[in-house]
């Protein structure tokens, strides 16, 4: 993937970030808002019940105490009026079979808990992608540091470096805002992000010195590999050259052997040695 895309894809992925960071903190705000106007009206409604209740009290004594004064001055007993009987419900007939499907209920509501969890899973999710996309982009970097040793476009390189590593710079700042600042204390997920943040850095440290590593004993495992066969080249040159030199000096003495065998073969050798020192 050229790192256009991945940087428009790591830059989607810190604005659905903090887009869900800035929902968890104003579900947060709206649920202690909620919860301290709830807390005001049962506060409310509970000295309105204990005040009902009192003036209800004041009330029936004040109603018992005329009907006693009421009583003594007529001299009739109290008739007290018995309490009216509910009339019994019919039992519903069965509903009909056309009746008796069920229908659809609508989805219920999520709770905020539940709604905490999924936006949590998300950023989650986008976290995933934000740093696959980084990886690659760093990946990137390092092939142009490498190429900017052979090419001749040096400052093509240099600039194409540059703006990736600021436009990374950016995002991990908008990142880390969101991540930190944004979200609610009492949730935990900026602390979270900072220790992930360390264990990561801290992978990416040991990764980078097991490539260094590896990259060292390549080079070191070719540059023996090419002294083995330089020196395997070079003994069979330094072969080739001493069977050459046993061979003429082989050739020579056998020359001379025969010259010697030979009548008059010393006589020519010297003549010859004499027609080229002459």
């Amino acid at each position: 993937m050229d790192p256009i895309s991945l940087l428009l894809m790591a830059q989607s992925a810190v604005a659905a970030i903090s887009t869900g960071c800035q929902m968890l903190k104003e579900g947060t705000a709206l649920i202690k808002d909620a919860k301290g106007e709830a807390e005001g009206i049962v506060g409310q409604l509970v000295d309105a019940k204990a005040q009902a209740l009192g003036l209800w009290a004041e009330i029936s004594g004040l109603v018992e105490w005329a009907q006693g004064l009421w009583a003594s001055l007529t001299g009739k007993p109290i008739v007290r009026k018995p309490a009216p009987v509910r009339p019994s419900t019919p039992a519903t007939a069965p509903a009909p079979k056309a009746a008796a499907k069920k229908r659809q209920s609508p989805e219920p509501e999520l709770s905020y808990e539940e709604f905490q969890a999924r936006q949590v899973h998300e950023i989650c999710e986008n976290l995933k992608v934000y740093f696959e996309a980084i990886r690659q982009l760093k990946a990137h970097c390092r092939e142009l540091e490498e190429q900017s040793l052979t090419t001749e476009k040096v400052a093509d390189s240099a600039i194409d470096r540059i703006e990736l590593e600021w436009q990374m710079r950016q995002l991990a700042s908008q990142l880390n805002h969101a991540m930190v600042y944004g979200t609610p204390q009492d949730l935990g997920l900026g602390a979270m992000y900072e220790n992930f943040l360390k264990m990561y850095d801290q992978i990416l440290e040991e990764q980078e010195y097991a490539r260094l590593l590896k990259t060292k004993k390549e080079r070191d495992s070719a540059w023996q590999q090419d002294l083995l066969r330089r020196h395997r080249i070079d003994r069979s040159v330094t072969g080739v050259v001493a069977l050459g030199v046993v061979i003429w000096m082989w050739g020579t003495l056998l020359s001379l052997g025969w010259l010697v065998k030979t009548p008059g073969g010393l006589w020519l050798l010297l003549s010859s040695f004499r027609s080229f020192f002459s």
